[in-house]
């Protein structure tokens, strides 16, 4: 079902495919809400002074864990 690409990159990441997904959605999500923060500090700055840094350095930081 899945190419010899996809299987090493799941071997690598140490993830079943649905949690290789779940993961990936639960990202997506995470960056989605943190867009309109990002258009809200780019006219105003002082709005949301870190949470994209935050925000980011989170998901890094849950995928280095693994």
């Amino acid at each position: 079902m899945f190419s010899k690409q996809c299987k090493l990159h799941l071997q690598e990441q140490n993830e079943t495919g649905l949690e290789h997904m779940f993961h990936a959605i639960k990202i997506a999500f995470k960056l989605q809400l943190l867009v309109p923060m990002l258009l809200i500090h780019a006219v105003a700055p002082r709005f949301f002074t870190n949470r994209g840094t935050t925000v980011i350095e989170d998901i890094l930081n849950d995928r280095k864990i693994k």
